[in-house]
């Protein structure tokens, strides 16, 4: 594939709207390109993955990238250096750099399989669905904007909280006689924030607990006091801590307070939760990474960490084998109106993942 046949794929995949739980026609279109490419054993599955493998060999290198978007329309163009588009940075970009390295491999002595999933952004059905299709992966890289020259080798854990307070609720004109359920929730969110800014290392985010409160719901009409109060927290917890201590501290927390309000019911409940996960930096995958950017961009390779969650921990921590995220694109622009790609940026990453394919190979 040449530059404009590369740049080609992401318009076309920008131009067709992909946002979570709609992504099927932007797989029946990753699916025909890969067989005009020259993919072997192009697939879907039960949750609407496009799936193709190049190269052949024992050893096996796991390309995975997300279809899906957050919901809202930015027009497509392109503009000089820029290309503009729901999805452009997050991630069609480092989606289509894996299929576009990978196509430069299709007769290689290394196996690819390069999956585009779904629902990364919602409930990560596509990567479970792969995961439990299964796979004699070595390693895995997943795709998501950092920047041609960038690696991030390690995520924070993602917990959700559920927070339900109860009270009698009353007469507004007499607040003073009766507990507001958005008052005494709000007492509790306070505590928690308490504990998270105790928990920070210094600026470092990635190593700090957060805790933040989403999304809230409370009261029924404008002069009653309400008696019922819905709060949606997001929990972020860093390496080398589990969510289940975090669980422990946050439950510890509203028991302390609420056997300060008897007469008010408090329930916390979490999901299930995303560990953290960091790969090691001696990894074949991480090495055969900073030689390829060296080689490709004559620069030095930087090692970074994500303060949010993906599919790679996932995977990760199910598959047990060492991953890490890469991809073109400024992850500042993620979910934004704004949002776009440098071209060059884009095609330097294609020119890195086909060194990775190679130097996956020869290192090992």
């Amino acid at each position: 594939m040449g530059d404009e046949e590369q740049v080609r794929l992401l318009l076309d995949t920008l131009r067709v709207y992909s946002p979570t739980k709609k992504e099927s026609r932007l797989s029946r279109l990753l699916q025909a390109r890969m067989r005009d490419l020259g993919f072997k054993n192009v697939r879907t599955d039960g949750a609407g993955n496009a799936i193709g493998e190049a190269g052949t060999g024992k050893r096996h290198l796991l390309l995975c990238g997300h279809m899906d978007t957050v919901p809202g329309v930015i027009r497509v163009r392109r503009e000089g250096d820029r290309i503009y588009g729901r999805g452009a940075a997050d991630a069609k970009s480092p989606m289509c750099a894996m299929i576009s390295a990978a196509a430069a491999s299709v007769e290689g002595p290394l196996r690819l399989t390069v999956a585009c999933v779904t629902r990364e952004e919602g409930d990560s059905l596509g990567v479970n669905t792969l995961i439990d299709d299964g796979g004699d992966y070595e390693a895995a890289v997943f795709g998501e904007p950092g920047g041609a020259h960038r690696v991030a080798l390690g995520y924070r854990g993602r917990m959700e909280g559920a927070l339900t307070v109860r009270t009698q609720g009353g007469h507004a004109s007499s607040s003073w006689a009766h507990a507001s359920a958005v008052d005494e929730a709000m007492a509790v969110v306070a505590r928690m924030r308490e504990y998270e800014r105790a928990r920070a290392v210094g600026e470092d985010h990635y190593r700090s607990v957060s805790v933040s409160l989403t999304m809230i719901a409370g009261g029924s009409f404008s002069n009653v006091i309400p008696r019922e109060c819905k709060v949606t927290l997001d929990i972020r917890v860093p390496p080398g801590v589990r969510s289940a201590a975090v669980e422990s501290d946050l439950t510890r927390i509203l028991g302390d307070y609420a056997r300060t309000r008897p007469d008010v019911s408090f329930q916390l409940r979490f999901a299930e939760p995303t560990e953290s996960y960091e790969a090691p930096k001696d990894s074949l995958v991480v090495r055969a990474f900073q030689r390829s950017i060296i080689m490709n961009l004559s620069t030095r390779p930087v090692l970074t960490h994500k303060t949010g969650t993906g599919d790679m921990n996932t995977l990760a921590q199910r598959m047990g084998i060492p991953c890490v995220t890469y991809g073109p694109g400024d992850s500042k622009l993620e979910h934004t109106e704004g949002e776009y790609v440098e071209v060059g940026d884009y095609l330097n990453s294609i020119k890195v993942l086909k060194g990775v394919i190679g130097q996956f190979g020869s290192l090992g």
